[in-house]
């Protein structure tokens, strides 16, 4: 099954097979995809560098916003849902190379989540969950995206 499963390309959530033996990872403010694409690589066998010159790659996180907005009322005009929306805009490039090999893009993430005035300590420990939830997927399509980008030679 193993065999089937690697000849098809199956690989596990948790690897990150960006094909680079060095990257470097920056964000213009605090960021947790970043964070989250640091720890992913480090279980990995891509090294991750403390400059940009001396990596293969440089993975930009120029931006990460959280929003929460309404997003339903019940029939007594109070909030029923939220919706919880995760922003990042990133790009990647090679070092050495003036143009990247991912064009600045940006990964739109949503949520609907409930809410009940009765529970708001669980509702909010639910939100925190699905945002962490929201931070792996955008890092895990980043990862995704490089691997499968072709390097200029």
């Amino acid at each position: 099954m193993a065999a089937v499963l690697a000849a098809c390309g199956f690989q596990l959530r948790g690897d990150a097979p960006t094909g680079l033996d060095t990257v470097f990872i920056s964000s213009d403010k605090p960021s947790l995809v970043a964070v989250d694409i640091r720890r992913t690589l480090a279980a990995s066998k891509t090294r991750i560098t403390k400059t940009a010159p001396e990596a293969q790659a440089h993975v930009r996180i120029t931006e990460e916003n959280r929003e929460k907005t309404i997003f339903t009322i019940n029939t007594a005009g109070r909030v029923y849902e939220y919706r919880l929306r995760l922003l990042v805009s990133y790009q990647v490039s090679v070092t050495g190379q003036e143009d990247p090999i991912v064009p600045p893009s940006t990964i739109d993430i949503n949520r609907v989540v409930t809410y009940s005035e009765s529970a708001p300590v669980a509702k909010e420990a639910e939100e925190q969950l699905l945002y962490r939830d929201m931070v792996a997927e955008a890092s895990g399509q980043i990862l995704r995206r490089i691997a499968t980008v072709r390097r200029p030679s």
